[in-house]
C-alpha cells in the first residue's frame, strides 16, 4: 500500500475555504485500489493555513490511474483556471509526497 499527502499553503484565514472543496467526493471513491482520503488542517500556523489532503492506495499504480484521469482533470479544473487567468488565489503553493506503508497497526475487531 502507499499514502499520498498533497500539502497545501493557503492564505491564513481560508483554510476552511479550502477544506470545503473536499466535503464532497469528485468520484476518487469510485476508483479501483482507493483505500481512503482523509483531509487534515494543521492547527495553531501562524503565517498561512496548511491542508493536507491524504490519500491511501492499493498501489503506485492505482494512485497514478486517478492522477492521469478525466475525473482528476475535472476536479482540479478550477485550480487550472486560475492559474492560467493569473486572478488571485488564496492557494500560495503545494507538494505532493508519495510514501509507502511497510507496517499498519489497526484496532481489534471485539466480538460481543
Amino acid at each position: 500500500m502507499i499514502m499520498t499527502t498533497n500539502t497545501i499553503r493557503v492564505v491564513k484565514g481560508h483554510g476552511d475555504t479550502v477544506v470545503e472543496r473536499f466535503r464532497v467526493s469528485k468520484g476518487i471513491h469510485k476508483f479501483e485500489g482507493f483505500v481512503r482520503m482523509q483531509v487534515l488542517k494543521t492547527m495553531d500556523l501562524e503565517e498561512y493555513d496548511e491542508i493536507r489532503v491524504c490519500t491511501t492506495w492499493e498501489s503506485m499504480e492505482n494512485f497514478q490511474s486517478w492522477v492521469n484521469s478525466d475525473s482528476f482533470r475535472a476536479a482540479h479544473a478550477k485550480r487550472q483556471e486560475q492559474q492560467a487567468s493569473n486572478e488571485n488565489s488564496i492557494i500560495l503553493g503545494s507538494q505532493l509526497t508519495c510514501y509507502e506503508i511497510p507496517v499498519e497497526h489497526l484496532p481489534e475487531t471485539v466480538e460481543i
